[in-house]
């Protein structure tokens, strides 16, 4: 039975044409033949505590975007038939598509809820598109997770059309803002933790990407603001975080233009603790968006 349900859920691994799919069973499952196991996911073991059986995929496919073959990951929702909304969950600068896995327990908060969470890997390009790079190749970031896993996804999965939802951490938490906001006809709930959102001021090579205006978040929300469709916005900060202020300067500049979100800050920090905490806020949302948007 379980087999069969799963079955329904991904495709039919040969199937899927210029992809690899292995599934990942994890606590007591085994891995299947193409060597994907816990520890080639850094050991990580994203835990029921009742041990209750759960499903991991990892995806690899050739992307147009970035010009190679690419990762990235897939939590499978443990009941109903589908087809499933989508959330792209997306890491921060010094982590891939393990993170979220590996270091919170998202697999465990996501168990009940009717949502397929995909894990893509953006490296540490603040989900940008850049201009080539020479021997690098293709860095078309935006592109790799609007477009390539976006369409990958809905070939091989059991999944709705959209509009999804959209969320991340530090790096991922502005890819989730900027993203969410540049394509409002794609992402209905975006939920941001812990954001990096003023690049003009890092050290950012602004002169290395593709479209430079990009970064400037707050004219796209300026942008969406004159909208009669809007996403649901929602973003949080650690008031010990390093970079509260720019949440804070966020916040006050979508009250000043009128544009409707959810702002909050909590106690803590830039920590995994931290996210794992507030990440359920998010799941929350955005299955209640996602629901209604689908007219559930």
């Amino acid at each position: 039975m379980e087999t069969t349900r799963r079955q329904q859920v991904v495709s039919s691994r040969n199937a899927i044409e210029g992809a690899s799919i292995s599934r990942i069973r994890l606590l007591s499952f085994p891995c299947d033949d193409a060597g994907y196991t816990s520890a080639r996911m850094g050991g990580a073991q994203p835990a029921d505590e009742r041990g209750k059986l759960m499903s991991l995929v990892a995806v690899q496919f050739r992307s147009d975007a970035l010009g190679k073959r690419v990762g990235y990951n897939v939590i499978l929702p443990d009941e109903g038939e589908g087809p499933f909304p989508v959330l792209m969950q997306l890491h921060g600068l010094s982590d891939d598509c393990n993170a979220w896995i590996q270091k919170s327990n998202l697999v465990r908060h996501v168990e009940k809820l009717p949502l397929v969470v995909v894990l893509p890997d953006g490296g540490t390009s603040a989900y940008l598109n850049w201009k080539d790079a020479g021997r690098l190749g293709r860095q078309n970031y935006e592109d790799l997770i609007v477009t390539d896993i976006s369409n990958h996804v809905r070939r091989h999965l059991h999944v709705t059309e959209g509009p999804w939802a959209i969320g991340g951490l530090s790096m991922g938490g502005w890819g989730a803002l900027w993203l969410g906001l540049k394509h409002v006809d794609r992402f209905a709930s975006i939920w941001a933790h812990s954001s990096k959102l003023d690049w003009q001021a890092s050290q950012l090579q602004l002169s290395m990407l593709a479209n430079p205006e990009d970064v400037d978040i707050e004219a796209s929300a300026q942008r969406v603001a004159t909208f009669d469709r809007k996403p649901v916005i929602s973003f949080d900060c650690g008031v010990d975080d390093e970079l509260i202020e720019e949440n804070r300067a966020f916040h006050r500049h979508l009250e000043a233009i009128g544009l409707e979100h959810h702002y909050a800050e909590h106690p803590g920090g830039h920590t995994w603790d931290y996210w794992d905490d507030h990440v359920q806020e998010a799941l929350v949302q955005h299955a209640r968006v996602l629901g209604r948007s689908q007219g559930d």
